[in-house]
């Protein structure tokens, strides 16, 4: 299980100033992303379309946002918004209903039936208690979410952590927005390459990472502004059999450093696609191919109250019976 809280995923617990190559390889890492998000450029104007026009709450391509602003005021019909929700729920009913057993763990074809007979209770028993951790952890908000972004703009990300010892479950999820997820596609078509940007202030960034050597002019900065927040990319790439995960602090006020480095034998970003074209990277969604007529009903509501307005109030005209004086 993806873990990314257990001391040989942090660094040392006596943190020294980061070597050349260390910077060197940050720097690589950096690029990578930066090349791959150049890379889906192309992609962001249709996405923030889709959003404006079908699921209006979605975190914004264009700025990061206000938390509680207002994002419908284009919007006047709202058969798309209510058509995104009422699938996406179909999908969190259908795929993975909560409070059912949606999954369970049976013996393998290499075993005889003596075997099989054995442990088929056990595992029967694995998968309730399994079953139990997703029930009572965030798993169905999240996962509706993603099912949100899935149908808006074809592609979601969903992320699996062990939640901290002590909780009601074992795991925690994240609906990772499309805004901050990079993603690239693997040699056997999957996509397995997973970047995250997001924003930390000093208090959180030594609350998350307490053994990483934070540069000096990041500690000053955030002295200063307690409420600055610095960017932070963080990366889980293929790395033969299993996965390289790495964060890199990218403030701007010093030379990008790592916070943390680790490995896993399986990635904990969970990325799915509605519909892949060919050549193409990032999934296409029903809103997509709907969103001609999607715009279309949305204008002809605008226009249908616009003159609805000049039905009630009218168009007056007046008379101007200013005359000027010619001295």
């Amino acid at each position: 299980m993806p873990n990314r809280h257990r001391a040989d995923l942090a660094p040392p617990d006596h943190p020294h100033p980061p070597s050349e190559p260390d910077r060197e390889e940050a720097q690589r890492l950096l690029e990578r992303y930066r090349a791959a998000r150049e890379r889906r450029t192309v992609w962001e104007s249709h996405w923030q379309e889709c959003y404006d026009h079908a699921l209006p709450n979605g975190q914004p391509f264009r700025g990061v946002g206000t938390p509680g602003d207002r994002r419908v005021d284009r919007l006047f019909d709202g058969t798309a918004p209510d058509a995104v929700e009422q699938l996406a729920a179909s999908l969190l009913s259908e795929l993975t209903p909560p409070w059912s057993r949606w999954f369970g763990f049976q013996p393998g074809p290499a075993l005889t039936g003596a075997e099989r007979d054995r442990v088929a209770p056990m595992l029967d028993r694995a998968a309730g208690l399994v079953q139990a951790h997703f029930d009572r952890s965030n798993f169905a908000v999240e996962a509706h979410q993603a099912f949100l972004d899935l149908v808006t703009v074809g592609t979601a990300c969903l992320l699996m952590e062990e939640a901290a010892p002590g909780g009601e479950s074992a795991l925690r999820f994240t609906a990772v927005p499309l805004a901050e997820a990079v993603l690239e596609e693997g040699p056997d078509g999957r996509l397995d390459a997973t970047f995250r940007r997001s924003e930390a202030t000093l208090a959180q960034l030594r609350h998350r990472f307490p053994a990483a050597a934070l540069p000096d002019a990041v500690e000053r900065g955030g002295a200063d502004e307690p409420d600055r927040r610095f960017p932070l990319v963080e990366a889980v790439l293929p790395d033969g059999l299993a996965y390289r995960w790495g964060v890199v602090l990218d403030s701007g006020l010093a030379d990008p450093s790592w916070l943390a480095q680790g490995r896993f034998a399986q990635s904990p970003f969970v990325n799915f696609r509605w519909l892949k074209a060919p050549g193409e990277t990032y999934g296409r969604s029903p809103v997509m191919k709907a969103l001609p007529d999607i715009k279309t009903a949305n204008k002809v509501v605008e226009l249908v109250l616009k003159n609805a307005s000049i039905a009630v109030t009218g168009i007056w005209q007046a008379r101007d019976l200013y005359f000027p004086m010619v001295a």
